[in-house]
């Protein structure tokens, strides 16, 4: 983008800033979908700051350790958190010692995408969710999820609590060998994100019942909604939000969330994110971002506290 481009983006503060690469930090693997979403944000990002933004990943304590390091960043704008729906709204609801406020220790940039959640069950189990209900009317059942304290076990939990039924939790190392085995009938459902489980659908491996959001997911308008099933409010779904550290100028937190509303306005980098599942959200600045992020803590801990769920943190 050339300099007037740029200074008609972000008026004065593309005069100072960014002052050199912007690091986006990935708390989670590479070769995932938050890092491909992260990596496609990050190309278009380079362009229209007019600097190189870099992807580095750093793994653990379900993106706890990610978010840690950017926490204690210098508050600058040249380091940031691509924060999912694991780091910055499950794990502040489950775990008792985490080292980071998911809300005071960040200063919130942007929603930059979300991801429904669905229920699955093995290709020769329910045909629905009232045959999935009577199934697990015993409480002898289970699910399976990605791990501990996972937006697949709340969101799974959140299903058994709507529906006033109990089954066993299993969890596995990751929601791939959660997903291979509920295609193997070893429990008879789970819940993971639309894009987990679509490959797996269409090649009926696993049967897909319902969604977890609020409303239908435009890639598959045919899919009801677990609330349309009789099963009160449910609207749970993943997501990414880009963070810098608390105390970051607002406005270079102004110009990072222009930019990102920019890019997630161009049709290719829409198109290339709806290929992984995601839907770019209306643009949603700083304050609601910071909003929605508590919110979603909020939702989380209900669940978790219903649960009677805290765990230490791994």
């Amino acid at each position: 983008m050339k300099r007037r481009a740029l200074l008609a983006l972000f008026p004065s503060a593309a005069l100072a800033f960014p002052e050199r690469a912007i690091t986006l930090v990935v708390p989670f693997a590479a070769g995932g979908s938050t890092d491909i979403a992260a990596r496609l944000l990050a190309e278009r990002l380079t362009g229209l700051l007019a600097t190189r933004v870099v992807v580095e990943n750093r793994t653990g304590a379900g993106g706890a350790l990610g978010s840690e390091a950017v926490k204690r960043a210098p508050a600058d704008g040249h380091t940031l958190l691509f924060a999912s729906a694991s780091s910055h709204g499950a794990n502040p609801a489950v775990f008792r010692d985490l080292s980071y406020d998911a809300v005071a220790d960040f200063a919130a940039v942007a929603l930059t995408g979300v991801t429904p959640l669905a229920l699955a069950v093995p290709p020769g189990g329910a045909r629905d969710v009232a045959g999935l209900r009577a199934q697990l009317a015993d409480g002898r059942g289970a699910y399976g999820s990605a791990g501990a304290g996972s937006i697949t076990h709340l969101s799974s939990e959140l299903f058994l609590q709507r529906a006033g039924l109990r089954a066993e939790h299993i969890p596995y190392r990751g929601g791939a060998p959660a997903l291979e085995a509920l295609a193997r009938g070893e429990v008879p459902f789970a819940m993971d994100t639309l894009a987990g489980v679509a490959g797996l659908a269409a090649d009926g491996r696993i049967r897909l019942l319902a969604l977890g959001t609020a409303r239908p997911a435009p890639t598959y308008p045919q899919l009801p909604t677990l609330e349309s099933q009789g099963l009160g409010p449910y609207d749970l779904s993943t997501w990414n939000a880009m963070l810098a550290p608390a105390g970051t100028p607002p406005a270079r937190v102004a110009a990072l969330a222009q930019a990102v509303h920019a890019a997630l306005a161009e049709p290719a980098l829409a198109a290339r994110l709806a290929g992984l599942g995601v839907e770019v959200p209306p643009p949603t600045g700083p304050a609601a971002t910071q909003a929605f992020i508590a919110a979603e803590i909020a939702k989380f801990r209900a669940v978790a506290d219903a649960a009677g769920l805290r765990l230490e943190r791994p």
